[in-house]
């Protein structure tokens, strides 16, 4: 079979093993099929070519025409290398033709001093059963040097025996193994091409193993796109993949056999503009059916087609009809893509067929694709990432690895704050918990195990917040699956712990001058604002970054506005004299500096929180708090969802206040949000005012930290941006 190629790196033995090249020049040669037969020995009860017979069969005219017209016609085949393709039904009834046809290709290019006559391969599909044929094995060495033969084996014999059956009902399974020792000398690389529907998919990953150990090291192997998928289905082949994923990791399996459903770059975000490419090769590549009509993909004749009437695109008398080539030529993602599609985070490696799509549209259109595989191609997602996620922590990547730099480029979920227990050290905006409300609970192993798993299949990382209670070698053990961070009191530092971050409460916390971090979250009270100036001189060189929540922002007065702002105002002052040392960030003022856009907290965004009872909180306030859970681990792996209500008031689009403002260093705390206003997108008056302050004395470093040329900050006349908004929309205030 004709395989598709990848662009993998091969710059990691481990990784490169993972895409041979598949097909001989893929991409750059021209295929042109000849459907020489209609008419097959099996009766597979997936096959897509409903309208099966024994009459339709090319003559060696009609594919004498067809050669010809291609090789006279190199303004419409201008590669410089084809792929002659033949298929059927099964070709291999028709061996004296194909050998026939292909003698003749050999001569016309020749006489032609055609750029093909010595640039070509030819590729055969087949069902095996005719392998051993003297007449099938005569064509195969008179062609050994060009040739690429694949046979189809669906996997085990229960599994092939399950669809790929005779008229009568037998399974064909024994009668292909008997030709596969022939077709495994004679071959260096087998290929198959192997199919999943409904009723196999308990057999998939034994069918991969069986593949594998019988010598086909590279399966291809996918969903049939038709409707056909009962509920329940994706949790069946997801766990399937699990499994395969398990026993190739643990057995080392990954360092020699390869399946298509373990793709390194499937589930990323698709640019609509940049990654807007057809997925079908419709159009580009050349059919030619029994009656010498053209196709654009053999899937648009009639025999291929249940509910639609057949698109040609010309003949072998009248030539290749360019109008009805256009559509097929000018097919790209979005322009036949539904918006759920065009949005989908994990679209990558979701695949369509142009001529499935056309028989089961509303109308007699090519533009409208068709969504029945989505929830399975969401469940090979979520094994996908589950396999890589695992196979990343023993290999590490290749450097600037594609797939790591998209995931962190995604919009939508990208981490999991897990709080162990409910005694978690605070580091946000929320206060202390409610000790009546909120249980002395401890997550349990098994909560874990979900939640990591939930991890792995969603490509999110985890961040650990710890109180002073250490973790059990257990958990430590579980977490150490997946990619996660540790945010802790600085009471439980380690000397070799230079990955955590670290919080720091000022009016709880002793500090240690031994300290060393990267990161310090920096907790503290508005009474104690004014002694920061001279704690960060004394103590900022122990870390690169720091954070700073203020504790008790929601009872701020003017009185205490102004204090912040001499605060604000004496930082700034000294900080330039910091920066000859060494580099500092400070959230609240440098941020501003170095953004273009709103760099807020994004809780239900961009994370959420799970409590030690599995229960997902749009952030550790609302648990602390004894406010309702949104769902729990359990539900969300049934469903692979996350019911947030009204999410789109997370979003800063529904945010009237807070949409067009500069302030992008602003955390835009929901809880903070919900605890002044009662609503998660209104924020308060302090929030706002605080965060204008840090963005105007922000605006006071761009020339001693000489970065004119790069940044620019306003003059604004106003340091709540509600006061604007509500001059603007009241109609009993003008404006000036």
């Amino acid at each position: 079979m004709i395989n598709s190629s990848s662009n993998l790196p091969q710059e990691n033995a481990t990784y490169g093993r993972l895409r041979k090249l598949r097909s001989w020049r893929e991409g750059i040669a021209q295929t042109v099929i000849f459907v020489i037969t209609e008419d097959c020995q099996l009766r597979c009860r997936y096959c897509y070519e409903c309208g099966k017979n024994n009459h339709e069969k090319m003559t060696f005219d009609i594919a004498k025409d067809a050669i010809d017209y291609v090789l006279t016609h190199q303004e419409n085949f201008s590669s410089d290398s084809v792929i002659w393709q033949f298929t059927g039904g099964e070709p291999l009834l028709e061996i004296e033709l194909m050998d026939e046809i292909c003698d003749y290709i050999k001569v016309r290019t020749y006489e032609l001093e055609h750029i093909w006559f010595n640039n070509y391969r030819i590729s055969v599909g087949s069902n095996g059963l005719l392998y051993d044929d003297p007449r099938v094995q005569n064509f195969i060495h008179k062609n050994a040097k060009h040739i690429s033969f694949g046979i189809s084996i669906d996997g085990t014999k229960e599994k092939h025996d399950s669809q790929r059956i005779f008229p009568n009902g037998q399974g064909s399974y024994d009668e292909i193994m008997k030709r596969f020792p022939l077709w495994k000398e004679q071959s260096q690389i087998l290929h198959t091409k192997a199919t999943v529907s409904h009723d196999d998919l308990r057999m998939v990953k034994d069918s991969i193993l069986h593949l594998w150990e019988i010598g086909i090291k590279d399966v291809i192997i996918n969903c049939v796109f038709e409707d056909i998928w009962h509920d329940g289905d994706d949790h069946l082949l997801e766990q399937q993949l699990k499994e395969l994923a398990d026993t190739m990791i643990e057995k080392n399996m990954y360092q020699e056999y390869d399946t298509a459903f373990f793709e390194r770059y499937i589930g990323l975000p698709l640019d609509p503009v940049i990654e807007n490419n057809n997925w079908c090769g419709s159009g580009k590549m050349f059919a030619v059916s029994a009656q010498g009509l053209f196709y654009p993909c053999m899937r648009f004749a009639q025999y291929s087609l249940e509910n639609r009437k057949e698109i040609n695109t010309g003949n072998t008398q009248d030539g290749i009809n360019l109008n009805r080539l256009r559509p097929f030529l000018s097919l790209n993602r979005t322009a036949q893509s539904p918006q759920e599609c065009i949005d989908c985070e994990i679209a990558s490696g979701c695949a369509w067929c142009q001529g499935y799509n056309y028989d089961r549209a509303d109308t007699d259109t090519i533009f409208q694709r068709s969504t029945s595989i989505c929830k399975m191609h969401k469940a090979r997602v979520r094994a996908n990432n589950y396999f890589w996620n695992q196979l990343d922590k023993i290999v590490p990547p290749p450097k600037n690895d594609t797939r790591i730099m998209k995931l962190q480029q995604r919009k939508g979920m990208q981490t999991l704050l897990l709080l162990p227990y409910a005694d978690v050290s605070l580091f946000c905006h929320y206060p202390p918990p409610d000790t009546q409300q909120l249980p002395k609970e401890t997550m349990s192993i098994e909560t874990l195990k979900k939640v990591v798993y939930y991890a792995l299949t969603h490509n999110l990382s985890i961040n650990v917040i710890l109180g002073k209670d250490p973790l059990s070698e257990e958990f430590l053990k579980e977490l150490n699956q997946c990619s996660h961070l540790f945010l802790r009191p600085i009471s439980t530092i380690d000397e070799n712990d230079s990955e955590s971050l670290f919080i720091y409460d000022f009016e709880n916390d002793l500090w240690n001058d031994s300290l060393k971090g990267n990161f310090l979250i920096l907790r503290i009270n508005r009474e104690n604002l004014p002694q920061l100036p001279e704690w960060l001189k004394q103590h900022s060189f122990a870390f690169d970054r720091i954070s700073l929540i203020i504790k008790d922002l929601t009872g701020a007065t003017e009185n205490d506005f102004a204090t912040y702002q001499t605060v604000l105002h004496s930082i700034a002052t000294w900080l330039p004299e910091r920066e000859e040392q060494k580099p500092l960030e400070l959230s609240f003022l440098t941020d501003r500096l170095t953004l273009t856009e709103p760099n807020h907290c994004d809780a239900g965004i961009k994370h959420l929180t799970v409590a030690p009872d599995g229960g997902f909180y749009l952030c550790p306030g609302f648990y602390h708090q004894g406010l309702p859970k949104i769902t729990d681990i359990a539900e969300s792996l049934k469903t692979h969802e996350i019911p947030i209500k009204n999410k789109q008031l997370l979003q800063l689009d529904h945010a009237p206040i807070c949409e067009t403002c500069d302030a992008y260093h602003c955390k835009r705390c929901i809880f903070l949000n919900k605890q002044t206003t009662l609503e998660i997108n209104t924020p308060s008056r302090q929030q706002c005012v605080y965060s204008h302050l840090e963005r105007n004395v922000s605006q006071t470093l761009i020339e001693p930290l000489f970065l004119q040329d790069d940044v620019s900050i306003s003059e604004i006349d106003y340091l709540d941006p509600f006061d604007k908004l509500i001059t603007k929309n009241n109609p009993f205030i003008q404006e000036n």
